[in-house]
């Protein structure tokens, strides 16, 4: 039978037997050296395998991570995916890493069209960068170049508009930045870090970045 027990209670169950077996008690002790050998050979067994997982998925992360994001995204808004920002605990339960394993490959990997974005919460630290989650404003295309960054001129962003803020309610024009959208216009429903859900006039929502968009005065 297996007991699944958290991690703070078992390290009360030791320090309680560690105090039995000071205090003598043989069956504490029998208890406290079982229980240690098995947690040596479960953690063993737990390196490897992670090391082994490690191994495999280092040459596809950049696909896993796009695929996961995409997944992830097309769930939350549909098919006008591009550009929403996912958080990096739900990117690595999807691939089925651990966070921090999942911010070591980030911090390694060069992706091009892909975008971090420092949250108002806790953020990871990404080769110098606060980031919690990230965006793709395009399919991945892997490349020697640094990933860009929100403060980041690689991302092609004419510094005049990296300031560029909004809020609930504005009317917005797209501009040639995102040619998919370019012209059309509407009202931007919500505003998430640097990017915003708009509500366009011919019906259709999208999640688009700040440098995508004007203000109609």
């Amino acid at each position: 039978m297996t007991v699944n027990v958290s991690e703070s209670l078992f390290e009360q169950i030791l320090e309680y037997l560690r105090v039995r077996t000071e205090a003598s008690d043989r069956i504490a002790e029998n208890l406290l050296k079982t229980l240690k050998a098995l947690t040596s050979s479960s953690t063993v067994d737990s390196v490897q395998k992670s090391n082994s997982d490690r191994d495999e998925l280092a040459p596809q992360f950049g696909q896993k991570l796009f695929d996961a994001w995409k997944e992830l995204a097309d769930l939350q808004v549909g098919e006008n995916y591009w550009s929403y920002p996912v958080m990096f605990e739900d990117l690595a339960e999807t691939m089925e890493i651990s966070v921090d394993i999942f911010v070591q490959y980030l911090a390694n990997v060069q992706i091009g069209s892909l975008q971090l974005i420092q949250g108002r919460g806790y953020n990871y630290q990404v080769n110098g960068l606060q980031a919690a989650s990230l965006t793709f404003h395009s399919a991945p295309t892997l490349k020697k170049a640094a990933i860009p960054s929100i403060n980041d001129k690689k991302q092609g962003v004419e510094p005049k508009t990296q300031g560029k803020t909004f809020k609930v309610g504005d009317r917005v024009a797209v501009n040639a930045n995102r040619q998919q959208y370019a012209n059309h216009k509407g009202v931007v429903e919500q505003v998430i870090s640097v990017s915003c859900r708009v509500k366009l006039d011919n019906g259709w929502t999208a999640f688009l970045p700040n440098h995508c968009l004007d203000h109609i005065a």
